[in-house]
């Protein structure tokens, strides 16, 4: 489903060139559930970026469900961003002018992948999933941490995305909160879900077919497939 060929990715600053991704090979199957793991600056973030096609490589080849995005504009590559990716961030990067409905209907419209007619009842849907059916007419501003987390979440899926994306999605959340935001992660991918997430959280108890770990921009450790944390 994901395929990474020998990706690098190099970044010029004052200071000399920033090799962030180095000849890089990465395969990921549909329905996957992947954790990386990888100290600040180590290129976790940039690997996601690539992944999802905010960034491009400076060489090697990304192809994603039969798309090569290295063959896509700029503009078609946002477009194809919108219907197949979902991302969720740290921060949330929730509207704050917008209710909790409103932010996740904000993501259908972007695209219209979703028929107009179905977009409401579709957003609804999502955000009784992550718990949040009592909150549709909230702002961001009268949520709690969490609560913003799960509107993320739902935001992030709402174009049916065939991959969720997550950088650090708990690291602003206490443990208790954390855990029932991982809960819903993998209630998502026992559904089918391709879920890759980036995370500094302890993983103990966490069940994953992938175990990445990355460190100055190389993939030093894959783990084998199906393995539970204990």
């Amino acid at each position: 489903m994901i395929d990474l060929k020998d990706i690098n990715k190099i970044y010029s600053s004052p200071g000399g060139d920033v090799h962030a991704l180095k000849s890089v090979n990465l395969s990921i199957q549909k329905g996957d559930n992947v954790i990386v793991i990888g100290k600040s600056g180590s290129g976790k973030s940039t690997l996601l970026n690539i992944i999802s096609g905010i960034d491009r490589p400076s060489s090697g080849n990304i192809i994603v469900n039969q798309q090569d995005l290295g063959d896509l504009k700029e503009n078609e590559l946002a477009l194809w961003r919108g219907k197949n990716i979902g991302i969720v961030f740290q921060f949330y990067q929730l509207l704050p002018s917008l209710s909790v409905l409103d932010n996740v209907l904000f993501a259908m419209k972007l695209v219209n992948k979703i028929p107009r007619k179905l977009q409401k009842a579709k957003a609804e849907s999502y955000l009784e999933d992550v718990g949040l059916a009592s909150k549709l007419k909230k702002f961001p501003n009268e949520l709690s941490g969490g609560e913003k987390q799960r509107v993320a979440i739902a935001r992030a899926l709402a174009n049916d995305p065939s991959v969720l994306i997550a950088d650090e999605p708990t690291g602003n959340l206490d443990s208790k909160t954390g855990e029932q935001i991982n809960q819903i992660f993998q209630l998502l991918n026992e559904k089918g879900v391709t879920l890759i997430t980036v995370t500094h959280a302890n993983i103990a108890g966490r069940t994953y077919d992938q175990l990445v770990y990355i460190e100055d921009g190389i993939l030093s450790y894959k783990s084998n497939p199906k393995v539970k944390l204990v």
